[in-house]
């Protein structure tokens, strides 16, 4: 049986603006992976990028929208 290709996460900071990923995991320390994922960030969730500008990014999860900076959304990392 033949190996399917899997896509390699990138950081949410990177999607582009109308765009809709899954989140693949959290990175970072204790603290930031806890906030993120208590905002709705766990592995599997869906994740809609509304806007990204000026290295910040608004995106929709599990229904709320959130606005976060570059280096938070550096953390997530989505397929």
């Amino acid at each position: 049986m033949p190996a399917v290709p899997t896509v390699p996460a990138m950081p949410l900071s990177l999607v582009r603006a109308g765009d809709t990923v899954a989140v693949a995991r959290v990175r970072g320390g204790e603290e930031m992976r806890r906030h993120l994922v208590n905002l709705g960030f766990v592995e599997g969730s869906e994740v809609h990028v509304v806007s990204s500008s000026g290295g910040n990014i608004i995106v929709t999860v599990k229904g709320a929208r959130f606005g976060l900076d570059a280096k938070v959304a550096q953390h997530v990392m989505v397929v």
